[in-house]
């Protein structure tokens, strides 16, 4: 395995280690979304797209979980309601996120003897690991194409966002929104691409157009923190080419992707202490050499930019590589 150079101010570490989170719910409203006010075909995104464009690829349950006729967000109470930030959500904006003394101090209290990262070479059958696979902790659905596209999705329309979505300029929910959609218009790393999809149709387009349609999409499996012990040898699946795709924090689902190179994405078994046997989809980015000399994979690990990173990903982090004809859903 070798290092990745990983993306811009998102180095996407989409671990599966966060902290414990819990940023959204969603409401139950009428499937013709009245609340949005907009005519014409307001029917919520269904699977029939997805395998219109990708008939050989099964829906994972990651995404299939936001696909909830009738449920749409409320970003009155429900929409911010998390406390801690996670190591996903941070993390992922990589390079130019130091990671601010009180995140770091927030990781290592929420999970003192967890594995965040971990080396290139500590990926073998027996290497034990205490782990937390957790998700975003939002909620949301996806909303109509139509009705996504509608809405304002940028910087310079922010007033207009919070005008949409009633929310006062000083509100944590304005907050959230101000800081996801940075993240999503940072500027890209050398040979990275990235894109935040606000809605399913979007998002489909977007990994079909960079990897085609011949693809696996992986997600982890959950399973509760406690020490898991690597069963079998991992399998590489793709070639050294990704695009990871994390939902992030919004009132509606929205997905971050990035194309990475310069990574190997790997389908590790795991069996529990308690017996409970999981698939876990790890990362490995095979050259740190570009990320901040003060990311957390360092201090964690207690190295230098240069060796390759590891870390697994959350569970509604959704991984797309090109298939391999000796590749096998997990």
């Amino acid at each position: 395995m070798s290092p990745a150079i990983s993306g811009a101010p998102f180095l996407i570490l989409f671990l599966t280690l966060p902290l414990y989170i819990s940023f959204s719910t969603a409401v139950h409203l009428p499937a013709e979304v009245p609340s949005f006010g907009l005519p014409g075909d307001n029917s919520p995104p269904t699977e029939k797209y997805w395998f219109s464009r990708l008939p050989n690829t099964p829906l994972p349950k990651a995404l299939r979980d936001t696909l909830q006729p009738g449920y749409y967000p409320s970003v009155i109470r429900d929409f911010a309601n998390g406390q801690n930030i996670s190591v996903d959500d941070r993390e992922k904006y990589g390079k130019h996120y130091d990671g601010a003394d009180s995140h770091k101090k927030t990781a290592k209290t929420a999970l003192p003897d967890s594995t965040i990262f971990y080396l290139y070479n500590d990926l073998h059958p027996g290497k034990k690991m205490k782990l937390l696979f957790t998700n975003s902790g939002t909620k949301v659905s996806f909303l109509p194409r139509r009705v996504a596209e509608s809405i304002p999705f940028s910087s310079d329309k922010f007033p207009e966002i919070l005008k949409y979505f009633s929310l006062q300029v000083n509100s944590e929910e304005a907050e959230i929104i101000s800081d996801e959609i940075g993240y999503c218009e940072s500027p890209n790393m050398e040979g990275e691409e990235k894109y935040c999809a606000t809605s399913l149709e979007s998002l489909i387009d977007f990994n079909v157009a960079r990897l085609g349609q011949n693809v696996q999409v992986l997600s982890t499996e959950p399973g509760k923190k406690q020490e898991y012990t690597v069963s079998a040898k991992a399998e590489m699946r793709g070639e050294h080419k990704a695009a990871v795709c994390h939902k992030i924090r919004y009132p509606y689902a929205v997905h971050y992707c990035h194309v990475i190179e310069g990574t190997e994405v790997h389908v590790v078994p795991l069996i529990a202490a308690d017996g409970a046997e999981v698939k876990a989809v790890t990362v490995c980015h095979l050259n740190t050499s570009a990320w901040s000399p003060h990311h957390m994979a360092f201090e964690v690990l207690k190295i230098k930019p240069g060796p390759a990173v590891c870390h697994f990903l959350a569970t509604d982090t959704l991984i797309w590589v090109p298939k391999k004809d000796q590749d096998m859903t997990p």
